[in-house]
């Protein structure tokens, strides 16, 4: 990997070259425990879209730790406090949406890090402090050093203003969302892809001349990533069921 290697490479405990992770919303940990069996890098949960409130969190996050794979959590909205409540249930790093200037990727890593370099709040009482105060401390400093904070690019704010964004200090991996970025920008998903992939290739070609690497969905066609990303589970597991289904009639007729 030769942009924002050491970020992306702590999204692979398996040392993957391109790793490959899945967006999880179901409430049963389950599922996490499948996506590490089958081989993918790390699990995305999502608390935007999914029903996951930080007790379910906590249950994927200890479930992808014991089968080694990397838990980090999308979350509703980019609060100090919000950002806080994941990384003390153990997340690895959290996925902030709606990111769209310098002031606010500066913010969300602000709010990652420990005082006095940050804001978040030390509680050695917590998933993520390991309930003990016993070298409590330099766990502080490992967190800060490894904690991944992803903001999103999913308007055109946030591409107008790509470059400031990722000049800040502290962001090392950029998630590209097309799905709100052609809802902000007017377009339609489904038969518009040609012009979100201008836009890609916009974010890719700054991200990548600023050293970050770049996150993006897997079944779009976009080209040049350093880390992608699989649907939902749960829309993975609806089509699979669809397919077996129309195999099913197409074998009775």
């Amino acid at each position: 990997m030769t942009h924002g290697s050491v970020a992306a490479a702590r999204l692979s405990l398996r040392g993957t070259d391109v790793p490959i992770g899945i967006y999880i919303s179901s409430t049963d940990p389950t599922t996490t425990e499948i996506a590490a069996a089958a081989g993918l890098d790390f699990v995305m949960i999502d608390g935007e879209h999914g029903p996951l409130d930080r007790h379910l969190v906590l249950g994927h996050v200890r479930a992808a730790k014991a089968a080694g794979i990397v838990p980090i959590a999308r979350m509703l909205e980019g609060s100090d406090t919000q950002i806080q409540a994941l990384l003390d249930v153990g997340c690895a790093g959290v996925v902030v949406p709606k990111v769209e200037t310098a002031a606010d990727a500066t913010r969300i890593v602000r709010a990652s890090r420990y005082a006095p370099t940050g804001r978040r709040g030390m509680c050695p009482a917590c998933h993520d402090g390991g309930y003990s105060v016993n070298g409590f401390r330099d766990r502080m400093t490992q967190r800060d050093r490894e904690t991944l904070v992803i903001p999103i690019i999913e308007t055109r704010k946030a591409l107008d203003n790509i470059a400031e964004i990722a000049a800040v200090d502290g962001i090392d991996v950029i998630h590209f969302g097309p799905g709100d970025l052609s809802a902000d920008m007017g377009l339609d998903l489904a038969i518009d892809l040609p012009v979100l992939r201008d836009a890609w290739v916009t974010v890719r070609d700054v991200c990548h001349a600023a050293g970050k690497a770049l996150l993006v969905p897997d079944n779009m066609g976009f080209e040049g990533g350093d880390l992608y990303i699989w649907p939902m589970e749960l829309m993975l597991l609806r089509s699979t069921l669809e397919a077996m289904m129309r195999d099913r009639a197409a074998g009775a007729q």
